[in-house]
């Protein structure tokens, strides 16, 4: 699996003016809150001087509301840095900061005047975890898409390997790991990332962590019997150990991740389903298969690169940029068709983990016309 662009020129166009993003496609409309949760009981080992270990996080609810309004894409700081960190990063010589500063994302206005925002409480909860260096912020259209089909999507920094996390006070902490990881240090990213989400599934439960987080809702804990994780690249792989460990996790999801880590000798019993570039045969995913005791799913999506896991296509297309000559980088899919995949087969995989009964003619393959790009690589035990 490849963690990294390919290197290549760009020549954007002048993506000066502000843009708006795709509205989400479900039935429900969405709303959008950051904040941020602290572990008192872990340091921050990053961190120049020792600090509780502090994760940003997005929280995508469903909701009614009678217009929506549009929000930065990213803070200022985020933005600001992350055009030059991946110029530098992936040798491109045009200008990206544009791409991540003027694009805008539509959602319910967080005020109940006139917008008439009614959010849809205790849908089932969905953590993500993205690729190693991304900010969680680079996923918001596709986590966006899935909260609106009736999930409440969580999206989550991880400091020390987010390239920059900007808090709600305005300081950022700026990621300290190797660009290109060993599979040996990847290995050690993955289980401090675990440990966040089991943290975070304790602070669901707590009326007061959940009150600062989301202050519209108040002292009002979620229910955690209905959590599960996915994730992108090491975030998808980050799910899949989550739920090894956590028994709460009660389905996962990885998008394109290569498998670093171990699962339990007595192998994982929750779903796992496994999204994946075409014609990839992962021999980490290989071996881990016959651990995974529960429902399992292996697809590949064509004309897709590890980067269209991610919001990028839709940030290119949205500002009116042409992607064809980067192909090789982000793939030839239509960003909108990647998007729509990617939330079917979550939806799916989530309802039916929920339900305790994962099937249906998706997953069954039964509905070949519905995403032709989209082939089984392997199932097991549904």
């Amino acid at each position: 699996m490849q963690y990294t662009f390919s290197i290549l020129t760009l020549f954007l166009a002048n993506a000066s003016a502000e843009f708006l993003l795709p509205t989400p496609p479900g039935r429900y409309n969405v709303t959008f809150t950051t904040g941020s949760l602290v572990d008192y009981t872990r340091n921050d080992t990053n961190a120049a001087t020792p600090v509780p270990r502090a994760v940003m996080l997005s929280v995508f609810q469903p909701a009614t509301c009678a217009s929506t309004v549009s929000v930065p894409y990213m803070p200022n700081k985020t933005a600001e840095y992350q055009g030059p960190f991946l110029q530098a990063l992936f040798n491109i010589s045009a200008d990206l900061t544009p791409i991540f500063t003027e694009a805008r994302l539509p959602v319910c206005p967080n005020d109940s005047g006139s917008g008439g925002c009614s959010p849809v409480n205790d849908y089932p909860i969905l953590l993500f975890s993205p690729g190693y260096i991304i900010p969680r912020l680079y996923y918001s259209v596709i986590a966006s898409a899935i909260a609106s089909e009736g999930f409440v999507v969580i999206t989550i920094d991880h400091p020390g390997d987010a390239n920059i996390i900007t808090y709600p006070d305005g300081h950022t902490v700026y990621g300290n790991g190797p660009i290109s990881p060993t599979p040996e240090e990847y290995t050690q990213l993955v289980y401090p990332r675990v440990a966040d989400a089991s943290f975070i599934i304790e602070q669901l439960s707590n009326a007061t962590a959940i009150a600062e987080v989301l202050p519209r809702r108040g002292p009002i804990p979620f229910q955690t019997d209905h959590v599960a994780m996915l994730g992108h690249s090491l975030g998808g792989v980050t799910a899949v150990i989550a739920a090894s460990q956590d028994p709460r996790i009660c389905a996962a999801i990885n998008w394109d991740g290569t498998f670093y880590g171990t699962l339990p000798p007595t192998g994982l019993s929750q779903p796992v389903l496994y999204m994946s570039e075409v014609n990839v045969t992962d021999p980490a995913w290989l071996a881990a298969w016959p651990q995974m005791k529960g429902p399992k799913l292996w697809v590949d999506v064509a004309n897709t690169s590890h980067q269209s896991f991610s919001d990028v296509l839709t940030l290119f297309e949205a500002a009116g940029q042409d992607t064809a000559p980067l192909a090789d980088l982000l793939g030839t899919i239509a960003s909108a068709e990647i998007v729509r995949i990617l939330v079917a087969y979550t939806a799916a995989w989530m309802n039916g983990a929920f339900a305790g009964k994962v099937g249906g003619p998706l997953l069954g393959g039964q509905e070949p016309d519905r995403f032709p790009e989209v082939s089984k690589v392997m199932k097991g035990n549904f």
